[in-house]
């Protein structure tokens, strides 16, 4: 007989950590599927928790990844070294840096696209006096 376990079991999230560690490496899903003869039906399940991963499975995408085997066991940024101007940062203040590194990015994106609409109002303002213009000559 099956013996049951008392506390629930936590499943390691293999398939979250595949697709971090894949997005990090900037590879896309049809490209680690076509270096694994896998579909990319069969990735998103991976990535997903909803197929098991094999371990020559995992060793081939670590391979595709560039990265050890091991890593695929661990979330990324718990596994990367975060370094600030080539100092060290302590664990506590890891997701502090990321976070200000990602609201800067997303300030200076911001910024270009706050540009960019000035420009597309200014050249809606002289398309609409060129067109007020043009009525006033034929009036």
């Amino acid at each position: 007989m099956k013996k049951r376990l008392t506390q629930p079991y936590n499943r390691l999230k293999i398939g979250a950590n595949i697709r971090k560690w894949r997005n990090i490496r900037e590879i896309k899903q049809k490209d680690l599927a076509a270096s694994l003869c896998l579909s990319e039906a069969a990735i998103s399940n991976i990535e997903n928790n909803i197929t098991d991963v094999t371990l020559s499975q995992l060793e081939d995408i670590s391979l595709t990844l560039d990265i050890p085997v091991e890593h695929l066991f661990c979330d990324p940024q718990e596994s990367l070294q975060v370094s600030y101007h080539g100092i060290e940062i302590p664990p506590g203040k890891k997701q502090f840096l990321l976070d200000k590194e990602l609201l800067t990015t997303l300030f200076a994106n911001m910024q270009r696209k706050d540009e960019q609409l000035q420009s597309m109002m200014q050249h809606v303002l002289l398309t609409m006096s060129a067109i007020v213009q043009d009525d006033k000559k034929f009036a």
